[in-house]
């Protein structure tokens, strides 16, 4: 039995391509750079060296495959352009569908969605049935990807959806800024109301992975995997500040504030936005809530979430640390 990952080199890849090796699973990894899949193959991956959206190269890394775990995306980024979102989400997903209708020896096809594709929830936790409401173009074309993915389903391919909701721990960058403006003491809760976010720690959401991967009554369903409550982000930025050894600073950053600073944000130049201390797409993740209703999974799977939220933030702390991305203590 050979496993695909693809997506194998990027934060929630590497995590569950590491934990399907350590179980003895042989596992090939479909990577464009051999370099960034050095550690995973000195670990035992199998590299097949291509890009997601070539069908040459995707049916070569789908021989003798029985299950696909097709992980292969980007995160929301300033300076990325519609087209390769398109791009990788959509053509590939395409791409990837199409080669598995070819191969009769795979028996799963594991898809990562995201709970993006419903956008804002508000403090009502939305189910899998919930309608979709995208709000930015990552968003948008996972969803696009996840319908290609639903209609290969319904046509006879063995799919499992999966929707993550916000992922953190070892290993993830996307957060670090948060972490950082935390550990400076320059972060505070914009606006008056509480928000609601729904985060899950990496080795929960692989171990929810590798569930929808052999469970038999997984096959055409779609689950939303998230942590074992929803948490408000004053909430988050105390667990992280205490974690951290540090205080967090006290009082709310008004809207209006906020607003003309995320619009200031939005005139930099593409390189400069990753160092804006505020852009729209920032303003909206930390003004409108996000929560998941999660009882699917725990029913269909058994799983749920075992990672507290104090526990899953001080691993990441000190991934960080070591790493040299915050100081050390």
């Amino acid at each position: 039995m050979v496993i695909l990952v693809t997506g194998a080199t990027g934060f929630l890849g590497d995590h569950l391509t590491r934990r399907l090796l350590a179980e003895g699973e042989q596992v090939r990894v479909l990577a464009r750079s051999p370099e960034r899949a050095k550690s995973l193959m000195e670990r035992g991956a199998e590299l097949a060296v291509g890009e997601i959206t070539d069908a040459d190269s995707v049916s070569a890394a789908l021989q003798g495959v029985t299950t696909v775990y097709h992980l292969a995306g980007k995160l929301l980024t300033p300076g990325v352009s519609a087209m390769d979102y398109r791009r990788i989400h959509v053509e590939g997903t395409r791409v990837l569908l199409a080669q598995c209708a070819t191969r009769p020896t795979i028996e799963r096809i594991v898809h990562c969605s995201t709970t993006g594709v419903l956008g804002v929830t508000g403090v009502k936790p939305a189910d899998e049935a919930a309608p979709f409401a995208p709000t930015n173009i990552y968003e948008q074309t996972k969803l696009e990807a996840e319908l290609l993915a639903r209609e290969a389903g319904q046509q006879g391919l063995p799919i499992v959806i999966v929707r993550p909701g916000l992922v953190y721990g070892p290993g993830d960058l996307h957060l670090l800024g948060f972490f950082r403006s935390i550990y400076r003491r320059l972060f505070r809760p914009i606006g008056r109301a509480d928000v609601w976010l729904h985060p899950i720690y990496i080795d929960d959401l692989t171990e929810a992975f590798v569930r929808c991967g052999a469970d038999p009554g997984a096959i055409g369903a779609c689950f939303h995997i998230a942590g074992r409550e929803p948490a408000t982000i004053a909430t988050l930025a105390e667990t992280i500040a205490s974690a951290l050894g540090v205080s967090r600073t006290a009082g709310r950053i008004p809207y209006p504030a906020a607003l003309a600073l995320a619009t200031l944000g939005d005139w930099l130049p593409n390189r400069l936005k990753g160092v804006a201390p505020l852009t729209r797409s920032r303003l909206d993740f930390l003004t409108r809530s996000r929560v998941y209703d999660v009882s699917k999974a725990k029913a269909l799977l058994g799983f749920d979430a075992k990672t507290s939220l104090r526990a899953g933030i001080s691993q990441a702390v000190a991934w960080y640390r070591q790493n040299g991305y915050l100081p050390a203590v």
